[in-house]
C-alpha cells in the first residue's frame, strides 16, 4: 500500500461540526445496515467493528450484468460482506462470493 501524504488541516469550527454529524449519521447509518444483514441471516456481533471500504466488485468471464445491477462491500471486523442486487434479484452475503461457493 502506498504511504499516505501527511497533511495538518485547521478546519473551521463550522467544518468540524459538519464532519461530527456526519461521521453520527455514518456510524447510524453503519448499525442500521448491520442490523438489516442480522435480520437476514448473517452473523454479526455488538463487538464486530463495521467499516464502510468500498471496493469494485470484480467481474467473472461469462458473468452479465442487468440494468439495475449493483453491490455494496463493507468490512464487517475483517471479512467483506456483500449486498445488492444481482440479475435482478436482492442479496447479501459473507464472505462476498459466498453464493459461489460449494456448500
Amino acid at each position: 500500500m502506498a504511504q499516505a501524504k501527511q497533511v495538518h488541516a485547521k478546519p473551521s469550527a463550522e467544518d468540524i461540526q459538519r464532519l461530527r454529524r456526519l461521521s453520527e449519521e455514518v456510524h447510524s447509518r453503519l448499525a442500521e445496515i448491520g442490523l438489516i444483514l442480522v435480520h437476514n441471516g448473517m452473523k454479526i456481533s455488538d463487538a464486530d467493528a463495521l467499516k464502510f471500504a468500498p471496493r469494485a466488485a470484480v467481474m467473472k468471464p461469462g458473468n452479465s450484468t442487468m440494468d439495475g445491477d449493483w453491490v455494496e462491500i463493507i468490512d464487517v471486523d475483517g471479512v467483506e460482506a456483500c449486498y445488492g442486487v444481482s440479475g435482478g434479484q436482492p442479496f447479501a452475503e459473507s464472505p462476498c462470493g459466498a453464493s459461489q461457493m460449494p456448500q
